[in-house]
C-alpha cells in the first residue's frame, strides 16, 4: 500500500510539473501589450475566498472567488489597455448577498469608463432564474441565447419538516430554544412553520422581493409596477424578454463575441479574468488585512467536508490569524469577512474574544456576505464597525439546542437492547436513549438562557444599545441587511469596498493613500495542498459521523435553520 502511494505521488508531481510548464507558456498571452477585453465565466458555486496554493498556475481554470474577482477588477479599472468586461453567466449558484457584491463590482468597473456586457444562455433552465437575471441586470448590455428563457418568477421558499418521518422511525425529540423566532428545531418537531417563524420569514421575503423589483426597474429603466407584472407573467421566452426590455439583443455565443471584436479599431484579445496580469503596483507600508470566516462555526481548525463540501470556520484557525495580525505593526486595520449561519456557541465566543482583543489595538470592521447570523452575528457584535449587503441574512440572536431520543428506534426497529450503569444524578444528561428528566430539562433551559443573556449583552455593549432594545430585535429573529441597518444592528450597507473604506478611515489613513490588501488565511503550501487533496481517499468519515454532523446535538448551537438558507441563499 505504501509503495503504491509513493508511485501515485511521483506521478502526480510529474503531471503537475508538465502542466505548470504548459500553463506558464500559455499565460504569456495575458501579459502581451495591446487592447484586452476581460472575461468572467460564472458556471459553478462562488465562494468569498478560496484558499488555493500560492502557485497561481494551479488555479487556472478553477472556480474564481469573490476575492479573485475583486482584486482583478479593482486593478483593471486603471489599466488603459482593458476596454471592458464580458460576463458569461451559465448558473447563478450563490446567494443574494454575493449577487449584490458582484453587482457592485460590475457597477464600479463601469464607472471607470469601461463597458460590461453579459451573455446569458438562459435565466434558469427548468428552474428559478430570478437570481441570474438579478445579477446580469447590472450589465450595460445583455445578450440572451435565442432559445433561452427569462424565468424571473420571484421568490419561492419551501421548508421541509421531518416530524412525520421521525414518528415513523420511532425517533423522539427533546429540544428547547430561547427566543420566540428561533425556529431551527421546528424542522424536526413540527409539520409546518410556527406563526412566529412564518412572520419572520415573510418579512425577509417581502424585503428581498422589494429589493429585486426596484433594482431591476432602475437598471432596465422600467416602472416598478411593470417589473412586478413581468414577474407575474414569467417565465418569459427570449422574444418576450427582448420585447419587454429585459434584454438588449438575442444571439449565439459566436455572434456575441463577434460583436465584442467590433468594439475596437484593432482586434482586442479576450483574456480570462483569472489569467489577467495587471500592471504591478508600488509597495506601500500601509496594509489592511481581509480575514475570511466561511461556513459553520466549530471549535478547532478550518476545514471542508470532503463529501458534502460544507465549510467549517474553526475558532483555533481564526484566533491564530487575528493574534498574528494584532502583533503585525504594518497592518493598520482588519476587515473580517463573515459568511456563516452560526454554529457552536462556545466556538463563537472564543472567536469573539479574539475580535475584541484585536479591536483594542487596531480597527476591526466586519463585512457580511450572504449570511452572518446567529454565531455569525455573535462574532461581529463587538467589531469597530459592521457593513452588510442589503440582502444579507443576519440577526438570529437566539439559542437552540436539544437531542434526539433514540431508545424506541433502536429497540423496536433495530432490535438493539441496552443495559446501562451510571454514577451521578445527571450522568445520562447527554444520552440519546431517554428524554431529559424534569430536573434536567430545567437545568438545560437555564444553560441556554445563560448563553442568550451573554449574547444579548455582547450586542448591547458592541452596538451601544440597551439590553431591552437588543432583546426587542433579538428573540432569534432573522433580518435582511437593510432591515438590520434600521434596527441599529449594522452601520452601513455595502460590500467589501465599503468595509475597506471604513477600515481605512478608522485607522486614520488618507482617502487617496495607497494601501496593500492582504487576504487570510494564507494559501497552504504545495505539500499541504496535495495532502488535503488526498484526504478524501485516505480517510473518509464514517456513516455514523456523517449522521451526527447533520443533526443538532446537545451542546447549544447558534445557527440559522438550514432549510431557510436553502430557500434564501441558493435558488438554482
Amino acid at each position: 500500500m505504501k509503495k503504491l502511494l509513493v508511485i501515485f505521488l511521483l506521478l502526480l508531481a510529474l503531471a503537475v510539473l508538465l502542466a505548470a510548464v504548459g500553463i506558464l507558456v500559455s499565460r504569456g498571452g495575458a501579459t502581451l501589450p495591446g487592447e484586452k477585453i476581460l472575461t468572467l465565466t460564472l458556471d459553478r458555486p462562488v465562494h468569498d475566498y478560496l484558499e488555493a496554493p500560492s502557485f497561481s498556475w494551479i488555479r487556472r481554470g478553477s472556480p474564481q472567488s469573490l476575492a479573485d474577482v475583486w482584486v482583478g477588477l479593482a486593478r483593471a479599472r486603471d489599466d488603459p489597455q482593458v476596454l471592458g468586461l464580458s460576463v458569461y453567466l451559465r448558473n447563478a449558484r450563490f446567494g443574494f448577498g454575493k449577487a449584490q457584491e458582484l453587482r457592485s463590482l460590475l457597477e464600479s468597473f463601469r464607472e471607470s469608463d469601461k463597458f460590461v456586457k453579459c451573455f446569458l444562455e438562459t435565466a434558469g433552465e427548468g428552474t428559478n432564474g430570478t437570481m441570474a437575471y438579478f445579477l446580469v441586470s447590472a450589465c450595460d448590455h445583455i445578450t440572451l441565447a435565442p432559445l433561452g428563457d427569462v424565468n424571473l418568477v420571484g421568490l419561492f421558499s419551501d421548508a421541509y419538516f421531518l416530524r412525520g418521518t421521525l414518528e415513523k422511525l420511532k425517533i423522539e425529540t427533546d429540544f428547547s430554544h430561547v427566543g420566540q423566532y428561533k425556529s431551527a428545531a421546528e424542522q424536526f418537531t413540527d409539520i409546518a412553520h410556527s406563526p412566529a417563524a412564518k412572520e419572520a420569514l415573510s418579512s425577509v421575503l417581502d424585503d428581498l422581493f422589494d429589493q429585486i423589483v426596484t433594482t431591476i426597474a432602475e437598471d432596465r429603466e422600467l416602472e416598478v409596477e411593470a417589473v412586478r407584472n413581468l414577474i407575474d407573467r414569467a417565465p418569459l421566452t427570449a422574444d418576450e424578454a427582448l420585447q419587454e426590455g429585459l434584454v438588449d439583443s438575442l444571439g449565439y455565443p459566436d455572434e456575441y463575441e463577434a460583436g465584442l471584436s467590433e468594439l475596437s479599431s484593432e482586434e482586442p484579445r479576450l483574456v480570462p479574468l483569472s489569467d489577467y496580469a495587471p500592471p504591478s503596483r508600488p509597495l506601500t507600508g500601509s496594509r489592511v488585512a481581509v480575514v475570511f470566516a466561511q461556513g459553520t462555526i466549530v471549535r478547532g481548525s478550518n476545514g471542508t467536508d470532503p463529501w458534502s463540501q460544507q465549510r467549517y470556520a474553526g475558532s483555533e484557525s481564526l484566533g491564530a490569524i487575528l493574534r498574528e495580525l494584532a502583533e503585525d505593526p504594518d497592518v493598520s486595520a482588519v476587515v473580517l469577512r463573515v459568511d456563516s449561519p452560526g454554529g457552536s456557541a462556545l466556538a463563537s465566543d472564543l472567536m469573539l474574544r479574539e475580535v475584541i482583543r484585536l479591536a483594542e489595538r487596531k480597527p476591526v470592521v466586519v463585512s457580511m456576505s450572504d449570511v452572518a447570523a446567529s454565531g455569525g452575528y455573535y462574532i461581529a457584535s463587538k467589531a469597530t464597525g459592521i457593513v452588510a449587503e442589503p440582502a444579507t441574512i443576519t440577526g438570529s440572536i437566539g439559542v437552540i439546542g436539544g437531542k434526539f431520543v433514540l431508545r424506541r428506534f433502536q429497540e423496536d426497529l433495530l432490535g438493539i437492547t441496552h443495559d446501562t450503569l451510571a454514577r451521578g444524578a445527571n450522568a445520562d444528561f447527554f444520552s440519546t436513549l431517554d428524554h431529559f428528566s424534569p430536573e434536567q430539562a430545567e437545568l438545560y433551559e437555564r444553560l441556554m438562557r445563560r448563553i442568550y443573556d451573554v449574547f444579548v449583552g455582547h450586542v448591547a455593549d458592541g452596538r451601544e444599545m440597551t439590553r431591552e432594545a437588543v432583546d426587542a430585535v433579538a428573540q432569534g429573529r432573522i433580518w435582511t441587511g437593510r432591515q438590520a441597518l434600521d434596527l441599529g444592528l449594522v452601520d452601513q450597507l455595502g460590500g467589501l469596498d465599503v468595509a475597506l473604506d471604513l477600515a481605512r478611515r478608522e485607522a486614520g489613513l488618507e482617502a487617496g493613500e495607497a494601501t496593500a490588501i492582504d487576504f487570510y488565511p494564507r494559501p497552504p503550501s504545495l505539500m499541504d495542498f496535495f495532502s488535503q487533496s488526498l484526504e478524501p481517499f485516505l480517510g473518509r468519515p464514517t456513516a455514523e459521523s456523517l449522521l451526527l454532523r447533520s443533526l443538532p446535538s446537545a451542546p447549544m448551537p447558534l445557527e440559522v435553520p438550514p432549510e431557510l438558507l436553502e430557500s434564501l441563499v441558493d435558488f438554482d
